[in-house]
């Protein structure tokens, strides 16, 4: 009998239950279908919310992210490595929902009441949200929210970042953390940014395992800053 102890254990991969219980290419279809519809339900939720937003501008890009994701969802391509174990799938959920986190708590004493500061952090946020907003209708049809690869990406931002939506992503949890500075946002945050960078690393380790082109590409963009390069 083989010895259990070299037995290699399953790899976390739920994507693999609906490929075992359903044909292709309905695994995909019905990811994309049931996203697509909580989407457009928090989409409604957005657009009915319009009147209570102080800075309209951010109101805008904010929303756009999520016409974005519909847009990505309806248009994306299959993925030609998939993501799989929990390091690729669990790690980046966590990412893509930590932020709401910061949400819970009131706005600082630093900013309540002062309409001048607030105009000036929600501007920041606009514009970190723009360059998210950017990456992502750049990526469209090769988003992915756990690591997965779908293609080289190369134009819009890309060019000059190779994770522009993750730049944007933690510039803007870096402002709301200042609106609503404690000391469990402050920490949050930084697993965030943490969390963003690990995924950022793991995304380019296996973009460089199958596209060859991935090297020469990195070598010509910078990681995050130029000094991360």
């Amino acid at each position: 009998m083989p010895d259990a102890r070299k037995t290699p254990k399953t790899r976390f991969d739920p994507f693999a239950l609906l490929e075992r219980a359903l044909p292709a290419p309905w695994p995909h279809r019905l990811l994309r279908g049931a996203v697509i519809a909580f989407l457009l339900v928090f989409l409604a939720h957005r657009v009915a919310s319009y009147g209570t937003y102080f800075f309209k501008p951010l109101w805008v890009v904010e929303t756009l992210i999520f016409v974005i994701f519909i847009v990505s969802y309806a248009v994306r391509t299959n993925p030609v490595v998939r993501s799989r174990g929990a390091t690729e799938v669990l790690i980046p959920l966590a990412g893509a929902v930590l932020p709401f986190a910061l949400l819970s708590a009131p706005v600082s004493r630093l900013f309540a009441g002062q309409p001048t500061r607030l105009i000036g952090l929600f501007s920041w946020m606009t514009v970190s949200t723009a360059l998210t907003v950017w990456g992502l209708w750049t990526l469209r049809r090769s988003f992915s929210i756990t690591v997965e690869v779908r293609g080289l990406v190369t134009e819009g931002p890309y060019r000059y970042v190779r994770h522009p939506v993750y730049l944007g992503e933690i510039a803007t949890a870096g402002a709301v953390t200042l609106l609503r500075l404690t000391p469990l946002n402050a920490a949050i945050f930084l697993l965030f940014s943490a969390i963003q960078l690990f995924r950022a690393r793991m995304e380019e380790a296996k973009l460089a395992g199958i596209l060859p082109a991935y090297a020469a590409y990195a070598r010509c963009a910078w990681w995050f800053l130029p000094a991360a390069k």
